[in-house]
């Protein structure tokens, strides 16, 4: 596992981060200290983004460094910007437990994490902006016809919860079924499954 650095200006917010993350963590104090860190993941509040320039988070990302920026307020138009950084992540700086482990743990997987909320508006505004008419029912054809039903209702923008409850079945059936939906279509994250839409 990698290690994971915290920088953000606010002491009580990395107070909050520490005991909510599973995993060992540093403190960094400065930006500078940033500059030998290698292979690595930094969490960082997106206020002290605006400290950070472009050159200097593509020098960290070239040292096998990977980025999760936490928004006070997150917004898709932030997420954007930072996703066309090259930042692996984005999310809110008071998400719960489990979405701040799961994000770090699909980031060290080399997997992009966004909050929910976020997924599903990129989702939608790919899915607007689609003029390009991609041959579905031959990409879906590899898969089951309840796959297909699910795998309609991602590209739609559908949360997983959005899905139980459209299709009548369990979280963890949907879970099951979207797995198994990106194996056959040969994509890791609901990013990458959006993209084949975006062609």
């Amino acid at each position: 596992m990698k290690r994971v650095y915290l920088f953000s200006d606010d002491l009580l917010l990395i107070g909050r981060w520490v005991k909510l993350i599973n995993h060992q963590t540093s403190i960094v104090e400065h930006i500078e200290d940033l500059e030998n860190i290698k292979n690595s993941i930094l969490i960082v509040n997106s206020s002290n983004c605006k400290d950070i320039s472009t050159k200097f988070i593509n020098d960290f990302i070239k040292n096998e460094n990977q980025i999760l920026v936490l928004d006070n307020t997150p917004n898709l138009m932030s997420a954007k910007r930072f996703l066309s950084l090259g930042i692996r992540g984005y999310g809110n700086t008071l998400m719960t437990t489990s979405y701040l482990n799961s994000a770090i743990d699909a980031i060290s997987n080399n997997y992009v994490w966004l909050i929910p909320q976020i997924t599903t508006l990129l989702l939608r505004d790919m899915a607007e902006k689609n003029d390009i008419q991609i041959d579905e029912e031959k990409l879906f054809e590899i898969l089951t016809k309840t796959e297909r039903k699910i795998a309609e209702l991602l590209k739609n923008g559908y949360s997983n919860i959005d899905i139980s409850n459209e299709l009548e079945i369990s979280i963890n059936t949907v879970k099951t079924h979207i797995k198994h939906i990106y194996e056959k279509l040969n994509v890791k994250d609901r990013f990458s499954f959006a993209n084949l839409f975006s062609k």
